[in-house]
C-alpha cells in the first residue's frame, strides 16, 4: 500500500487544526490562526519522519509528551502555568475523542489501514470520514466537555470561610467574584457580601429585625438596632451599583476575623444581603478577590 508524503502531511495539519481550534473553542482561549497552523505544521512535519530511520528515537512516549508541550507553547503561549496544564489536558482529551471518532469511522467504512514502523497509519482520510469525524467530537465536546469544564472550573471559584464575632461563628461557601470590587469607603477594607440567612445567627434580635421587615434603607432604625445590640462600632453602611440596583447601599458590619483555609483576616467588612445570592443555593456569598492575594 502506497502512502504519498504530502497527502499524509495536509491531512496532519488539518487533523492537528482541528483538535487545536476545539480546544480553543472548549477552554474560550483566544489563538491566532497563524500559530494554529505553525503549530499544526510542526506536528505534521513530526508524523513524517517515522519513515526516516534515523529518526525512529523521536518516537518513544517522552518525545511525543514533548511534542504536545511544544505544540500547545506554539498555539496559545500560555503566560500562567495552570492554563498550560488545562490547555494541554483539554488538547488531549480531545485528541482522544477526535482519535476514536476517526478510527470508529473507518472501521464501519472498512477504509484501508496501514502499519509502518510500529506506528498505525490511515491512508488517504476521505473528506466525508474527516467531516463526520469533526461533527461527532463537536456533539460530544458541545453535550458532554463544555458544561463538565464549565462546572469545574466554577467549583474552583468556591472557597468555604467562616465569619466570627465574640464567640459566635458562621461558616458558609462563597464564589470568589471578580465582579466584587467592593470597598468600605472609611476603612478601606474588602467587604464580603453575604446573604442573611448565613449570618442570621450572629447577629442580635434587633439587628435581624432590620432585615426580616425590609428596613435596611431607614437609617434611624438601623442605628437604633445597632445600638442596642451594642453594634454601633461595627455598623458600616456600604455603597454599591450592581445586585439588581445601579446605586444602592447594603448594610454590613466589621467582623472580628475572617478564616478562609489556612487565612485567618482581621480587617474584613461583612456586607448583608437580604435575599440569595444563589438559585440554587452552591454559594451564600460573593468573595472579593483582594482576600486571597
Amino acid at each position: 500500500m502506497d502512502i504519498y508524503a504530502d497527502i499524509l502531511l495536509m491531512e496532519n495539519i488539518v487533523m492537528n487544526y482541528l483538535i487545536l481550534w476545539l480546544t480553543s473553542t472548549t477552554l474560550k482561549v483566544h489563538a491566532g490562526r497563524i500559530k494554529m497552523l505553525a503549530a499544526s505544521v510542526v506536528g505534521a512535519l513530526y508524523a513524517l519522519l517515522i519513515f526516516f530511520p534515523g529518526y525512529k528515537f523521536l518516537y518513544t512516549t517522552v518525545m511525543k509528551v514533548l511534542l504536545s508541550l511544544l505544540i500547545i507553547v506554539i498555539a496559545f503561549t500560555p503566560i500562567r502555568f495552570r492554563e498550560f496544564l488545562k490547555q494541554l489536558s483539554v488538547f488531549y482529551l480531545i485528541s482522544f475523542i477526535l482519535g476514536g471518532a476517526v478510527f470508529g469511522l473507518f472501521y464501519f467504512t472498512n477504509a484501508g489501514t496501514v502499519t509502518a514502523g510500529g506506528v498505525f497509519l490511515i491512508k488517504g482520510i476521505p473528506l466525508s470520514v474527516l467531516v463526520g469525524a469533526g461533527l461527532v467530537t463537536i456533539i460530544i465536546i458541545r453535550l458532554c466537555l463544555v458544561p463538565l469544564y464549565s462546572y469545574l472550573e466554577k467549583r474552583s471559584l468556591y472557597r468555604s470561610f467562616v465569619i466570627s464575632v465574640g464567640d459566635r461563628s458562621a461558616e458558609a461557601v462563597g464564589l470568589l467574584d471578580t465582579g466584587n470590587e467592593l470597598f468600605d469607603p472609611i476603612t478601606n477594607y474588602p467587604v464580603i457580601v453575604v446573604q442573611y440567612s448565613a449570618v442570621k445567627e450572629l447577629l442580635h434580635e434587633s439587628i435581624r429585625e432590620i432585615f426580616e421587615q425590609n428596613r435596611e434603607e431607614d437609617l434611624e432604625n438601623i442605628y437604633d438596632g445597632f445600638k442596642e445590640a451594642n453594634w454601633v462600632y461595627r455598623l458600616r453602611l456600604i455603597p454599591f451599583s450592581s445586585l439588581g440596583k445601579e446605586k444602592g447601599m447594603l448594610l454590613g458590619f466589621k467582623a472580628d476575623r475572617v478564616t478562609i483555609g489556612n487565612r485567618c483576616l482581621g480587617n474584613v467588612i461583612v456586607a448583608v444581603y437580604s435575599k440569595p445570592l444563589s438559585e440554587s443555593g452552591e454559594y451564600a456569598a460573593l468573595l472579593n478577590p483582594e482576600l486571597i492575594k
